[in-house]
Formats: C-alpha cells, sequence, structure tokens
C-alpha cells in the first residue's frame, strides 16, 4: 500500500489482494495517515487491487462513516462486482477502470470550446474534452448528471461510459439525429419566436423538477469557481472578490434543478422535432436566476457584439436577441416593459460574477483592455453591493 498528501486529499493506493490475512495493517496504515495529515478526503486507487474480502470492505465503511469524502477509482470488473453485490456502490463513489479508446480515422462531427464529438459509429459519438479546462472529476460529473437527469425524465442524450482518449479523456453517448436549436432557427427563421417560447416552456418544466441535495452540486459553487479564477488573475482587489463571494451567497439555496448553461446551441431538436438538452457539465440545483443569468449573458449581451454569440448559438446577434426578447417574456409571463427592465437589470448584476473571471481570458478582450474592464466591474460590483446589503438591512 502507497499513501500520498496532495491538495487536501490523502490518496491511497491499494495493491494485490486485502483479506483477513493483512487488514488489520492495512487498516491501520489508512487510519494512521488520516490521523497524521488530518484528511477528511480520501481517494482509494484501486488500479493493482486483485481482490477485496468481506472485512476489507468493513475499511472502507469506517471510511465512508469518518469521512466527509471518500472515492475508490480504477476498479477492476472484478472487483467493482463485489462492491455492487454488497451495495457499497449505492453508498460510496466507485469507479470502475476506464476503457482506452482511440479517435484515430474517426469523423469529427462537431467542436467548441470544451471540446470535440466525433462519430463512433451509426450508435454512438464520443465527446473527448479540452484537457486544458476540463479535469477528470469535472467529466465525470458530467457523466453523472446525464445520467440523473435522463432517469429523472429531462429530455437528454443517454451517458453510456468515461473513456480515455490519449491524453485527454471523454464520455461515449447515443448517437442523436439532430441539429442544435440554433441551427433550427437559422434554418427556419420563420419558428425564430416558436422556438423561443418553447425554449421557455422547457426551461419552466426543468425548474419544476428537484432533486436531493446530495445528488447534484449546489449551483452556486459554480459561481464560486468563477469568483476563484478571477481572485488568480490578480485584477481584482481583496474586498471585491470577498463581496463576489458575498454576492453569490446572497442567491438562496434550493434543490431546483439548473443546467447552468441553458442557450440554443445546448437544445437539440430531433427530426421528430422534440427537444433534447446537452452539455450536462455545470448540472446542479439551485435557484432557477442562476439560469436565467447564464442565458441573459450568452443570448443578450455577448450578442451585442459582432460575431459574439455565434460560435455559440450558430445565431447572428439580430436573431439571438430575439430570441432572447421572447424567450424572457415567455418565461416570466410578462409583456410589460418595465418589468422586463427590472428583470434584465438584476440579471446584469448577478451576472458580474461570471464577467470577473471572462475578461481575464476571453480571447475577445485585448490584454489593454483587461485591467480597465476588471476596474469598471469592480465598481459597479461594489456599488451594487452598498445597494443590496442596505436593504436586506433596511
Amino acid at each position: 500500500m502507497r499513501t500520498a498528501w496532495e491538495d487536501d486529499v490523502l490518496n491511497v493506493a491499494l495493491e494485490g489482494r486485502v483479506d483477513s490475512h493483512n487488514v488489520g495493517q492495512v487498516g491501520s496504515e489508512i487510519m494512521g495517515a488520516l490521523d497524521k495529515v488530518g484528511a477528511q478526503k480520501v481517494v482509494i486507487d484501486a488500479s493493482d487491487l486483485d481482490y477485496i474480502s468481506s472485512a476489507g470492505l468493513r475499511i472502507v465503511i469506517r471510511l465512508f462513516k469518518r469521512l466527509e469524502s471518500l472515492s475508490i477509482v480504477n476498479v477492476s470488473p472484478e472487483v467493482y462486482d463485489v462492491f455492487e453485490m454488497t451495495g457499497l456502490t449505492r453508498m460510496v463513489d466507485v469507479r470502475r477502470a476506464l476503457r482506452t479508446l482511440s479517435i484515430d480515422g474517426l469523423p469529427m462531427i462537431g467542436a467548441g470550446a470544451n471540446g470535440r464529438v466525433y462519430r463512433l459509429d451509426a450508435e454512438r459519438i464520443v465527446k473527448v474534452y479540452n484537457p486544458v479546462s476540463n479535469t477528470p472529476e469535472k467529466i465525470f460529473r458530467e457523466k453523472q448528471a446525464a445520467r440523473e437527469a435522463f432517469v429523472r425524465g429531462i429530455p437528454s442524450a443517454i451517458s453510456f461510459e468515461m473513456v480515455c482518449v490519449g491524453d485527454s479523456y471523454g464520455i461515449v453517448y447515443e448517437m442523436i439525429d439532430a441539429n442544435t436549436l440554433g441551427e433550427a432557427i437559422k434554418r427556419e427563421p420563420e419558428r425564430l419566436e416558436e422556438y423561443a417560447t418553447r425554449m421557455a416552456e422547457m426551461l419552466q418544466k426543468l425548474h419544476a423538477i428537484e432533486f436531493d441535495s446530495d445528488v447534484l452540486p449546489d449551483a452556486r459553487l459554480n459561481l464560486h469557481a468563477w469568483v476563484d479564477v478571477a481572485e488568480r488573475s490578480g485584477y481584482y482587489s481583496a474586498e471585491v472578490i470577498a463581496a463576489a463571494h458575498r454576492l453569490a451567497d446572497s442567491i438562496p439555496p434550493r434543490n431546483t434543478f439548473v443546467h447552468g448553461d441553458f442557450h440554443p446551441g445546448n437544445i437539440m431538436v430531433t427530426d421528430d422535432d422534440e427537444f433534447l438538452l446537452i452539455d450536462m457539465g455545470d448540472a446542479s440545483v439551485g435557484d432557477p436566476l442562476i439560469d436565467l443569468i447564464a442565458s441573459y449573458q450568452i443570448m443578450r449581451v455577448v450578442a451585442e457584439r459582432p460575431g459574439g454569440t455565434e460560435r455559440y448559438t450558430r445565431l447572428s446577434s439580430e436573431q439571438s436577441i430575439h430570441v432572447w426578447d421572447t424567450f424572457v417574456r415567455a418565461y416570466y409571463g410578462t409583456d410589460d416593459p418595465l418589468e422586463i427592465e427590472a428583470i434584465e437589470q438584476r440579471l446584469r448584476f448577478y451576472m458580474i460574477l461570471r464577467s470577473m473571471a471572462g475578461v481575464t481570458f476571453s480571447d475577445v478582450v485585448s490584454d489593454d483592455m483587461r485591467e480597465e474592464l476588471a476596474g469598471l466591474i469592480s465598481k459597479a460590483l461594489m456599488e451594487g453591493m452598498a445597494r443590496l446589503e442596505q436593504k436586506s438591512c433596511s
């Protein structure tokens, strides 16, 4: 057995057999390492684990009860069967060893900021993720979120397995004979308002679905992650970063399903004219406001830049703005310009959480503009927080 401490996680590599002959020693070494570093998160690498007995499983149960987080990864099919038959896979995060897949000679059928999509065969595709911006943990969460969404009746693509693809990782999905909603609107622009209204109806239905808090993560964590990225850029003061975290926490927690990146580029339209949701990497639970923030930024704000939204939605700026205007009225059920302005003003303020990080790595912002934009964002954030916190105290 080997142990290593990295990024607040105790990594444990098990080898050979864990049975009645050595379980005492294995248990003592793991508990001793935990006591030494004070870890609350453990990842057990089972790549070289050939067998585990019931006595070994009892160590896993002890760890599960003691720790904040326990994962067992790279589990062989034989060992995984043991975990599954005993029911431990319902309690503990147990992951099979990943299959290695080659994309040599496969046709690429799509590409985006997060990666590329290849056709495996007539029934399956593989989405290969950009390793720079996607950790294995994030990709695994997307697979789990896609599975949970499908099981709960959310119209979405079926995810089969996570795989290794060279130095990257991917997820194998069912092949969907469909185009994105953005492409459908470009092909039939006369249906724009109909499609935008159906988008709103779809999001309303999604926001009526609730998950247990331990199935999907808190959506506010994604907002805090944006702030963390902004902090590492060095463009923002400690006071501004602290205010941004308070703003994220001001959104009340909920168990409502949140997609996190809801726009016409992440909705597929099948040949039967049905909508299917894709790109579940940010799926979580939280206030519906969080979905509307992302939708507003992509469909309305980014669209103000010439060609800015086409890379995400395949729509022209004019079409994207028209979609948003129809969508927001249908979602909130109002045509009152004053109500719409109040809604959009609130979305613009909370959008600061995403914009803070965006200006630091966006490829459409020049280096000499980043500091200036960060200053404007900081000013807007601090002024808005002063009003928000004054209102909450009154």
